[in-house]
């Protein structure tokens, strides 16, 4: 597992590194504006921040200008974002363990990375283990409070267990949390509440 992991993490900062620059050598020097790329992809990043590619370009810039902390943090950003993505993959293959691993995987590249949380979570309901997605489902929330998805998991592994007081009262929080222009999982919380014989 550490091997291969390994392997991704080292074809992913080869293309960070050495791709871009070999471009950029080919082409005619231009003056970067590393700054304004900084200040755009933040306001990209500030409006969806699941924006791999605003990452990778803040980064590079960060880099740059030589702020090799924040240009760490965008990678590490990046490179979580493409574990998180091979996880999906095998998610949708069928092969739970590989999943939970590179979702795994994602997490310890970026541990501030709700969604990572909240897709290992939703394995972790799918095999039963519901202890660990309620963890899992806890943490996504507690990084983004607003995150719909972190409670209509954990929602589920309460209701898996039968404990429905606890579910409603998750699904409750989402409706008290979540903004009310996501209308959709907003019902999706609505009927869970009503099914399970609870009030909105």
């Amino acid at each position: 597992m550490k091997k291969q992991g390994f392997i991704v993490a080292l074809v992913l900062l080869v293309y960070c590194f050495v791709i871009p620059g070999a471009v950029s050598f080919a082409a005619e020097k231009q003056p970067v504006d590393n700054a304004r790329i900084i200040a755009e992809c933040t306001a990209v990043i500030a409006d969806n921040p699941y924006d791999t590619l605003a990452y990778y370009k803040r980064g590079r810039a960060y880099f740059a200008q030589k702020q090799y902390d924040l240009a760490l943090k965008d990678y590490n950003r990046v490179i979580a974002a493409a574990y998180l993505d091979r996880g999906y993959l095998y998610e949708k293959m069928g092969d739970a363990d590989k999943a939970i691993e590179h979702y795994g995987l994602s997490i310890i590249n970026d541990p501030t990375f709700e969604v990572a949380y909240d897709h290992r979570g939703f394995m972790y309901n799918k095999i039963g283990r519901y202890d660990l997605a309620l963890i899992d489902c806890n943490k996504a929330i507690e990084i983004n409070p607003k995150f719909p998805a972190g409670y209509l998991n954990k929602g589920t592994a309460y209701e898996k267990q039968h404990l429905y007081k606890e579910a409603i009262e998750t699904y409750r929080n989402m409706l008290e949390n979540v903004p009310l222009e996501d209308v959709s999982h907003r019902n999706t919380a609505i009927k869970r509440i009503k099914a399970l014989g609870g009030t909105v």
